[in-house]
């Protein structure tokens, strides 16, 4: 098979259409063929770049067989059973005692999906490296250029705060820098160092600031979304003038950008979904998809609980009813005399994306929620606080805390101290953050571990906070080396 039909091939199944996409968006046009090209024209680039999104949003169909992003257990469930905020209802089976089997188990889950995106972003930017300038209208050639870098870098960031060590910018566990597109003849490619990571990473995110659109569906990307996701980087690394930097980004997101904090939070998710003025970034479902259901509640039963130190932070808090509530399942087996004996369980389930005592698939809003305009105020609440301005913090914070309810603010008006002031800060991404894009992780990673270890303690294992690299990869990329594997997992 020549490079040339395997591109053709890989490009044609990529932009089979992300499933927001009108249905004009989802098949390839008539001429897509032409000299083995996807990308002849302007509509045909777009159809391309679609397929990007589709990648990332997982699509698929769900146990009903139901076209279905597939993503909410990526992007939600199983991220917050790793954080410590989600328990599995049969215990501690998955993620959450930080176990090196169970990580192993689920690696490829979490791996391939993402370097699944970044092939296709690649292949897209290597097709439009070809395409006439003169196909495009406008900067439209450059605009798509820009969310292709932005979804690219999206993908090697959630790559590296799960297995990379994000938080150690001297290691050598950083990405797979795969800045070409997979194909037979160049599948091998070096892992880099977590310094070299975040430049990759900033230097895509630079390029979708410069060249994305400045308006654009918010289940696409926009600057507004670059510049959001480049604070986010830079909070995480913490070195140099990154807090001043991304205190300046988000408050350019805060107070020049097309969006605004819902006046009651949880009708994001309850009420509005996309359509809400406070969604930067998301990812719309398809129709009468059960995905988010499914993954909250499967068979008459919630699949996961809140855990407790999630659900102490939610004590006099007004949103608690609204995002749980306490299911009752019966039950019954034979007694000794053979005597049927009944009995009652409660579990508190999850309900921030269902429609609360509801649990009906129909009834339920399926969007994803990658960036929300409340993420913004809370980093540059914890940026201002990094930076000693800890009134201000406050003040930020105060304002998100309004807008979910709260009218008591004297916890954070007593936190008068660095410390303090950010434990408030950690305690509301927790509350506020929580079962949205794997966010819990990479905070725990970032913020003090005065503070992180009290809400979940087996994050003191540095070596178990990442999954380690899947097996297959050694098997296909002979770039890799054994000891390119993470400390503490094997090479089957």
């Amino acid at each position: 098979m020549t490079n040339k039909i395997f591109q053709l091939i890989c490009l044609s199944i990529m932009a089979c259409g992300f499933c927001a996409c009108n249905d004009e968006l989802e098949a390839l046009p008539g001429q897509s063929k032409v000299d083995g090209n996807v990308i002849v024209d302007q509509a045909s680039a777009i159809v391309a770049l679609n397929g990007v999104y589709y990648t990332y949003a997982q699509c698929g169909t769900d146990n009903y067989d139901v076209k279905s992003t597939r993503c909410c257990n990526f992007y939600e469930t199983y991220p917050a059973d790793f954080a410590g905020t989600a328990v599995y209802y049969q215990g501690p089976y998955l993620f959450e005692t930080h176990n090196g089997q169970a990580l192993a188990q689920y690696s490829d889950f979490f791996w391939t999906p993402q370097y699944g995106t970044v092939n296709a972003a690649n292949a897209f930017i290597r097709q439009m490296a070809d395409a006439d300038d003169r196909w495009f209208v406008g900067d439209k050639k450059k605009e798509l250029l820009g969310e292709a870098h932005a979804m690219r870098a999206l993908a090697d960031w959630n790559l590296l705060v799960f297995f990379g060590y994000s938080w150690d910018t001297s290691s050598p566990y950083g990405i797979i820098n795969r800045t070409e597109q997979s194909t037979m003849l160049s599948l091998p490619c070096p892992r880099i160092s977590v310094k070299e990571s975040y430049e990759q990473i900033l230097s895509d995110l630079d390029y979708a600031i410069e060249n994305a659109p400045a308006t654009n569906d918010n289940y696409y990307v926009s600057k507004w979304m670059a510049k959001g996701l480049k604070a986010r980087v830079l909070m995480q690394r913490g070195e140099g003038s990154d807090y001043q930097d991304a205190a300046a980004l988000c408050a350019d997101i805060i107070n020049n950008g097309p969006y605004a904090l819902e006046e009651n939070v949880m009708d994001v998710f309850h009420a509005k979904g996309l359509g809400s003025s406070e969604v930067i970034f998301g990812i719309m479902p398809k129709d009468n998809q059960t995905d988010v259901y499914e993954a909250y509640f499967y068979r008459g039963e919630p699949q996961f609980n809140p855990s407790e130190p999630l659900l102490a932070l939610f004590e006099g808090d007004p949103r608690k009813e609204q995002m749980f509530f306490d299911f009752t399942t019966m039950g019954y087996y034979w007694g000794e005399n053979g005597d049927l004996v009944t009995y009652e369980t409660v579990s508190t389930a999850i309900c921030k994306h269902l429609v609360p005592g509801v649990m009906q698939a129909n009834t339920i809003e399926e969007s994803q929620y990658q960036m929300r305009l409340t993420e913004i105020y809370l980093l540059r609440a914890e940026a201002l606080a990094r930076l000693g301005n800890i009134a201000e913090a406050g003040e930020l914070l105060k304002t998100v805390l309004s807008h979910a309810g709260i009218e008591d603010f004297t916890a954070v008006d007593a936190a008068t101290t660095q410390e303090a002031m950010l434990q408030q800060i950690f305690n509301e991404n927790m509350r506020n953050l929580s079962f949205e894009c794997g966010l819990e992780h990479s905070i725990i990673l970032r913020f003090p571990e005065s503070i992180t270890l009290q809400f979940n303690p087996a994050y003191s294992n540095k070596m178990y906070n990442v999954m380690g690299i899947p097996s297959d990869e050694f098997k296909y990329n002979y770039e890799l080396k054994e000891s390119d594997q993470n400390p503490g997992f094997t090479i089957d």
